[in-house]
Order: C-alpha cells, then sequence, then structure tokens
C-alpha cells in the first residue's frame, strides 16, 4: 500500500555555544527519546516509542515511532437499514508515526500510518517538550558545574520546486513573506546572502532566533528560488490570496516535499521501519550533505555507537 511521507530538516543545538546535535547525543538527545517523557493535550497524550539505531550506507539513523494515545467517542451511526441511530461508544485507539532521522545530516523523513495520526506538527511539539522536560529533570539532579546546555529545536520542512509548484500555481497574490531564520546544526547560513540578518548577526545581539518579512512580493518565481535554495535552513510563513479569492497561510509543512512510499502491510513495526530506512537510500534530499556536517559527524559518531543495540 502507499503512504504519505515528508522530508524535513531536524535542527537541533545546545546552550549559548549552539553545540551540534551530535554533541550531546550521548548525554542528553538519545536518552531523552528513550525517556518515556510523554505530553498530553486535551484528552491526547504523545509519546516516543521504539526507539531505535541503525547503519544505513555511511550513516546511523535514528528510527521510531511517535504514539498518539486517544480515545474515541460515537455518538451516532447508520444501522444496517440505512437509519440514523444514536450511540454512546467509546474505542481506545493509539494512531502513530514513523520517522528517520539521518544523523550525519540531520535530515528526516516522516511518514503517518493512518488518518488521524500525529503530523509532523506534533512531533516537532514533542521532542521540543520532551528534550526541555529531561534537561531540567536531570539538571535537578546536578551540580551547578555539570548541569546540561539548553535546547533550541527546530523541525523544517524542506520544500521543492513541485511542491511549491503545487501550492503556488493557485496563488493569486502573496501578502507577505516572512522568513525565520534559527540557529544551524552544521548548515550553510543563507541568511546573509538572501539579505536577512545574518546568524552572526543574531548571536551578537544574544537572540535564539530571527525573522524578516517582505510585504507584497511580486516574483513567485523569486520565492520558489529562495525556499529551495535554502532547503529547510529558513522557515517560510507566506501568506497569500488564491484564484479563488481565500486568504491561505502556507507554512513549511505545506511546502515540504511529499512521497508516496510503497509500504507493505505488515504487523511487524520493525519491518516497516526497516522498508523506510531503505527508501530513504532513493531520495537526494536525505543523501545531501556537507564538510561541516561530515566533519561533525565523523567527530561524535563515538557517541552514537553505544545506543545501537536493541529497542528503546
Amino acid at each position: 500500500m502507499k503512504k504519505s511521507a515528508q522530508v524535513a530538516n531536524f535542527n537541533v543545538v545546545f546552550g549559548e555555544n549552539e553545540l551540534p546535535m551530535l554533541e550531546c547525543f550521548d548525554t542528553i538527545v538519545f536518552p531523552a527519546f528513550t525517556s518515556g517523557i510523554t505530553k498530553k493535550l486535551g484528552d491526547n497524550e504523545f509519546s516516543f516509542k521504539n526507539i531505535e539505531i541503525t547503519q544505513n550506507g555511511n550513516s546511523f539513523v535514528l528510527t521510531g515511532k511517535i504514539v498518539k494515545k486517544t480515545v474515541l467517542e460515537i455518538k451516532s451511526d447508520l444501522n444496517e437499514k440505512g437509519e440514523l441511530v444514536e450511540k454512546d461508544e467509546k474505542y481506545s485507539a493509539a494512531p502513530y508515526s514513523t520517522f528517520v532521522i539521518n544523523l550525519r545530516n540531520h535530515r528526516m523523513i516522516y511518514m503517518p500510518n493512518q488518518k488521524g495520526s500525529p503530523s509532523i506538527a506534533c512531533f516537532r511539539s514533542l521532542i521540543k517538550h520532551v528534550l526541555d522536560a529531561y534537561i531540567r529533570q536531570k539538571n535537578s539532579e546536578l551540580e551547578e558545574d555539570k548541569k546540561l546546555n539548553y535546547a533550541i529545536a527546530n523541525v523544517v520542512g524542506i520544500p521543492s520546486a513541485r511542491s511549491m509548484d503545487e501550492l503556488l500555481d493557485n496563488v493569486e497574490k502573496v501578502n507577505s513573506l516572512t522568513l525565520r531564520f534559527y540557529p544551524l546544526n552544521g548548515d550553510m547560513d543563507y541568511s546573509e546572502a538572501f539579505g536577512l540578518l545574518s546568524n552572526d548577526m543574531r548571536k551578537e545581539l544574544g537572540s535564539k532566533t530571527g525573522a524578516i518579512t517582505y510585504n507584497s512580493p511580486k516574483s513567485i518565481v523569486g520565492i520558489k528560488s529562495i525556499l529551495a535554495k535554502a532547503a529547510g535552513t529558513i522557515d517560510p510563513v507566506i501568506k497569500v490570496i488564491t484564484k479563488g479569492k481565500s486568504k491561505v497561510t502556507l507554512k513549511d509543512n505545506e511546502l515540504a516535499e511529499k512521497y508516496e512510499i510503497d509500504v507493505d502491510e505488515l504487523k511487524d513495526f520493525s519491518e516497516e521501519t526497516k522498508q523506510l530506512v531503505d527508501k530513504t537510500s532513493e531520495i537526494e534530499t536525505l543523501k545531501f550533505t556537507n564538510d561541516k556536517h561530515d566533519d561533525i559527524y565523523e567527530r561524535n559518531k563515538g557517541k552514537i555507537i553505544p545506543f545501537t543495540n536493541g529497542k528503546r
């Protein structure tokens, strides 16, 4: 069967010095993913499950599932005669999504399993919550000079020419384009080249994030070019009026490249994850790397190896 997946930049740095994710992989990242910390939102509870480290080509990848524990309520239904009837039934459910994060370049693929599965926005919210909660918990137990650095986490969809064509071709007017930039984990900083405040200036000002807004940009081609070059290193928000005269806000999730993934209907969750890992080798965006990525990875891969055996 086919399932829809999308790609994103899983960008995490730590502390005032904005240490790359892998510098703290053994002390914060993997322990946080496997800590069992959950986030409650209304009647829903979100958590990470089946976290593993496996090898894919020349890189380790972190795989797992984000699960939404929920209760489905059925208040009405149609009977065998097609008549509307009242019901009062509740069913426990746990829809999930599968993710694979390449630890060399921190690109990830994210695949919901079914309708109602957690979105990538849910993943973004949960990883921020889990990292913050884990760090607070550990720091309450540690002496002042051994406390863990705080986390700055951004999960930003990576757009492509195809995905932007599909969305922006239906646009009559762009009201504004906001480009939000954030600390990067070994990626090339395009902010200065795009006429934005550079990340160096952001650091000098002591700010974790920054943004610039362009009002009523006329060139959709220019917008596509900037977002394609940035490749998930800038978080865009585009406010548009469609040809149907609707006001719509497009964010990174909508702009991100989508892929139809052929997945066998298997009951074994590990086999499904393995199939998704295999598919990542076919997607160019997920294979992208640069010298800085490679240097960070080679310097820190010894911190990954101890976690390669077993499921958490």
